[in-house]
């Protein structure tokens, strides 16, 4: 019995032994290979690049010589550094991570800024990604990457998707790595792969009208944003006052902006007094600049530079970091508040002009007043059609519609107006009266010719300038 144990203990010494030497071996080939080049620069192999930015950045931003870095979302991933490079005067590694919060890009700065060669950084700065999430509560993002405890490299060099990215490095490579950073010029780079179009991007629009109901419903509140802000920004610019930061607020269609607004104008409220807090806190740094594209209609409203609603060329980057190197589209305490309320009056009154593939907007006031629609039905024609439920509630004019008869009734003081859908005249107090264009059902609104409703009632449109894509509408009515 005792020779029986002895042997069971020494099989069980050796089996442990076995697979202790098997976890070395394993974890030493592991740290040696270095896929994700986490502890050196590949030296012996031509590392094969990824699309995980999240696992990759870290290795890339410790080893690489550069002195100027790319963060943000993936409006940020179609920068060319020698674009970048070129206009900003500097040697560049991008390191955008796709759908990433403020505290992902705060995590990948920090990881920059140890090297001590950070002297510019270009920042495209999302109001969705100051969400709660700070990078470290977020199952993705493998938060050992970036901190400095060795402790942690366990799940990096005895991970089993890393272990086989090593061999699959040494089988696959080209020999002896001579990888400058010169190659790395369309990493994560998506420009030719995708394709542009104002169709792609109205049909987008169509679909986000319904699904993004619920946009916004659980938002953090805006003083939890703000914080968020103050820790993963101001924070980095006041401990780095060395390095020069270009903030800029990406382009986004104006087809986003108005799905945003439409979806909930409390948050969209909360995005645009955030331009004023972003300001506020870092107009008092030297080496700080903001710079504004989302007011830039020559872009945001050419739906061909887009993919979807957000996502725009890499031609737009090109023009986005031309701007910055030449000093155009710059937030200043003069101009502030201009680009907000312009931007707020793009995205309030949109008209898709569904025919043509044409988008604008209209700037309406109500006898001097500013007013909104949040959401005009498309047309497909020169009439501007107006919500007519909502427009009557505008002007103060009753409203009843009934369905079997397809019978809208407008009233106003002594004055009857009936419509009838399908029909471009209206039997105003007995009398026929031509309307602009047929009242119709558009997706789901009643809409009316936005000319004729205050003329039925004595009232007046008069059309103005058309400035940065926004057609003033005046409307006089019941003075």
């Amino acid at each position: 019995m005792r020779h029986k144990k002895t042997k069971y203990k020494k099989f069980i010494f050796q089996f442990i032994t076995m697979v202790i030497v098997f976890a070395v071996l394993i974890g030493t080939f592991s740290y040696i290979v270095d896929p994700l080049q986490f502890y050196r620069k590949a030296s012996f192999y031509t590392p094969k690049l990824s699309w995980q930015e999240r696992y990759q950045n870290p290795g890339l931003a410790r080893n690489y010589k550069y002195d100027t870095i790319v963060l943000g979302s993936s409006m940020t991933e179609n920068f060319l550094p020698s674009d970048v490079g070129e206009k900003l005067k500097g040697d560049v590694l991008k390191l955008s991570i796709e759908g990433s919060t403020i505290g992902e890009q705060y995590q990948t700065a920090k990881v920059a800024f140890k090297t001590g060669q950070v002297k510019q950084v270009l920042w495209g700065i999302d109001y969705f990604a100051f969400r709660t999430n700070n990078a470290t509560g977020n199952e993705e993002f493998p938060a050992y990457l970036y901190d400095s405890n060795p402790l942690n490299d366990y799940k990096y060099v005895f991970n089993e998707s890393n272990i086989k990215s090593a061999l699959t490095a040494l089988s696959k490579s080209e020999g002896r790595a001579n990888l400058k950073l010169s190659s790395l010029e369309l990493l994560y780079n998506w420009d030719k792969s995708v394709t542009y179009g104002r169709d792609l991007v109205i049909k987008n629009w169509q679909s986000a009208r319904n699904k993004e109901v619920a946009y916004g419903n659980n938002e953090d509140p805006l003083d939890s944003v703000k914080q968020t802000f103050d820790e993963n920004v101001v924070s980095i610019v006041k401990a780095h006052p060395e390095t020069k930061f270009y903030f800029y607020y990406p382009p986004y269609s104006i087809l986003r902006q108005q799905v945003w607004y439409k979806t909930n104008p409390e948050r969209y409220g909360n995005q645009l007094e955030m331009k004023r807090y972003m300001f506020d806190k870092l107009n008092s740094y030297s080496n700080v600049s903001i710079y504004e594209f989302q007011t830039d209609s020559d872009i945001t409203y050419n739906l061909d530079l887009y993919k979807d609603l957000s996502h725009h060329s890499g031609a737009v980057n090109s023009i986005i970091v031309d701007g910055i190197s030449k000093g155009t589209h710059l937030v200043t305490a003069d101009n502030l508040e201009q680009g907000i309320q312009l931007l707020k009056r793009q995205a309030e009154n949109v008209i898709v002009n569904t025919e043509e593939g044409t988008v604008y907007s209209i700037d309406l006031s109500l006898n001097g007043e500013p007013q909104s629609f949040g959401f005009l039905p498309p047309t497909t024609g020169d009439v501007i059609m107006a919500p007519l439920k909502l427009y009557a509630q505008m002007l103060g004019i009753a409203f009843d519609y009934d369905i079997d008869k397809k019978l809208i009734t407008l009233a106003k003081g002594d004055s009857v107006a009936e419509l009838t859908v399908g029909s471009d005249e209206a039997l105003l107090d007995g009398q026929t009266v031509k309307l602009a264009a047929p009242v119709e059902n558009k997706i789901g609104i009643m809409a009316a010719p936005l000319e004729s409703i205050p003329a039925l009632f004595g009232g007046s449109v008069t059309l103005g300038q058309e400035k940065d894509k926004l057609l003033e509408v005046d409307i006089t009515f019941g003075e």
